[in-house]
């Protein structure tokens, strides 16, 4: 039931935000069933001697997972000595928490960290088909024991759970491993404070506080440009559906490209405990293992060292290619579709009003154009809604402006009324929709916002059912209509915009 549960969640909120993320970097919600085996011990990735009461600080990236919020992977801090081998996770949350689904909508999320044995971490991200990568850094036991402090700092700031896990060992020995959560938490930003950016963060701080710097000789230089979308989509090949629901939810913020040498540059300056200094623009485990790999230590009188000592694979045996399953039609292809059958019901519908004497076929294409017309105003109003409390009240980044709400905005689920009741109303509508139409394929082909196809598309299908309704009211045109139904409408629509791009006018304004 626990496990429906999950998927249940994991579903809707893949529906609702598109998984913006997947959403980067999430931890784990459950604890593992006692019945399976552990991937590894952590005596069998120890690479060298350490002296009595040293600590030893690695980097661990889990490779993509099935489920929809780790489809990025995942990054922690493994703190290892004689005496303890803990993994530090920056990515624990639960889906029971009260409000759970509305606080992520809203982008109010904390998140928490968690201190778990080595072999219940690795065993928890293997069952989801993620495998476990070990940057072992080069730090000072100084600079070894910041981490530390600092992780453990946080842990008992504000008091922590502690609870034991029977995991069965592959000789069918039962072994208990401890987790311990932290009552500390933080505000989850899937783009600009996560899993990730944490971990890093805190291996800098304990760096800078010894003079030293990590430094990316080679990165820092480059010129290549990417955009934060395009390193979404990275991960989203093999998931299309999850990806337009990322792109329609992700306005033009993450659109911006940026160089990776100023994707390693802003590391430079730590933000962690600080909103007003730079931020990352790196935000995926991956990438942060790539950059890792060429990255070096500055010391304070400016030698360099490498950054990572040895890199290990610390689940060698397990599949790495996650197996998502695929619906059989992409976005594309259903966009298609919808724009091929529109084209032939617009075709015929209008071929059937020369048919003057065939009263009973034209009611018939009556009845079926207004089923068909309501229906693309229920998902162009469905979305809207979405998108407004998004753009509105949500904290999420990269949501508050959004170029699409001019396309899906909650004002045509009123034209459906107007539709009956007000034919002044039905023709402000349509031409609303015309301008949406027409606005969304300008901003799909500037840089303005980039618009997956399928959505240009739906537009253009969207577009030819307005102009085909307007053919048919002006068809059918007596006398003047009352107007008080177009002024509603455009009054709404107008009102529900000035919601979207508030932040717009404020900044203009000031």
């Amino acid at each position: 039931m626990r496990k429906f549960h999950t998927y249940l969640y994991s579903t809707l909120l893949c529906v609702i935000f598109g998984m913006l993320a997947g959403m980067t970097c999430m931890g784990q919600t459950t604890a593992p069933d006692a019945s399976e085996s552990s991937a590894i011990t952590s005596d069998s990735v120890t690479d060298k001697q350490r002296k009595p009461g040293e600590v030893e600080i690695a980097f661990l990236t889990c490779s993509p997972g099935r489920e929809v919020h780790r489809m990025y992977g995942h990054t922690a801090i493994r703190i290892l000595s004689d005496e303890e081998d803990w993994a530090v996770n920056f990515g624990w949350f639960s889906f029971n928490t009260p409000g759970f689904v509305m606080k992520f909508i809203l982008g109010l999320t904390d998140y928490s960290a968690a201190w778990q044995t080595m072999p219940l971490f690795v065993y928890d991200f293997a069952r989801d088909g993620m495998g476990v990568t070990e940057q072992r850094l080069n730090l000072t036991p100084t600079e070894a024991l910041r981490v530390r402090e600092a992780m453990m700092e946080i842990l008992v700031s504000e008091g922590y759970d502690e609870y034991e896990v029977p995991l069965k060992g592959m000789d069918g020995q039962v072994f208990m491993q401890q987790v311990i959560a932290a009552k500390w938490t933080y505000r989850y930003n899937f783009l600009y404070d996560n899993c990730t950016t944490r971990a890093v963060d805190a291996i800098r701080e304990a760096l800078r506080e010894e003079g030293e710097a990590i430094v990316f000789p080679g990165l820092d230089e480059s010129t290549q440009e990417i955009t934060q979308r395009e390193m979404i989509h990275e991960f989203t090949t093999q998931s299309p559906w999850y990806e337009l629901g990322q792109d329609l939810m992700l306005g033009p913020e993450v659109d911006y490209p940026h160089t990776i040498a100023e994707m390693v540059g802003n590391w430079s300056v730590c933000n962690m405990g600080n909103e007003n200094i730079p931020i990352t623009r790196n935000f995926l485990p991956i990438y942060a293992q790539q950059f890792f790999e060429k990255a070096q230590i500055r010391s304070i009188n400016g030698q360099l060292r490498p950054l990572v000592t040895s890199t290990t694979d610390l689940s060698p045996f397990l599949h790495r290619e996650p197996n998502r399953p695929a619906f059989p039609l992409s976005p594309m292809m259903v966009a298609g579709i919808l724009l091929a059958a529109t084209c032939l019901f617009s075709f015929g519908e209008r071929k059937s009003w020369t048919a003057v004497a065939d009263r009973s076929r034209q009611r018939a294409w009556s009845i079926w154009a207004n089923a068909f017309d309501i229906t693309l105003l229920v998902v162009l109003g469905g979305v809207g809604c979405i998108l407004t409390i998004l753009t509105v009240w949500s904290e999420h980044p990269a949501v508050d402006i959004n170029w699409l709400t001019f396309l899906f905005c909650p004002a045509y689920l009123l034209a459906i009324v107007m539709r009956f009741c007000s034919k002044s109303g039905d023709l402000m509508a349509n031409a609303t929709i015309i301008c949406a139409v027409i606005l969304t394929i300008f901003f799909g082909l500037t840089d303005w916002q980039q618009i997956p196809g399928a959505i240009m598309l739906f537009a253009v299908s969207v577009g030819i059912r307005a102009v085909v309704a307007i053919g048919r009211a002006l068809r059918t045109w007596e006398e003047m209509p009352r107007i008080w139904g177009a002024v509603i409408f455009i009054a709404v629509y107008i009102f529900l915009q000035s919601l979207s791009y508030y932040s717009v006018f404020a900044a203009v304004l000031s």
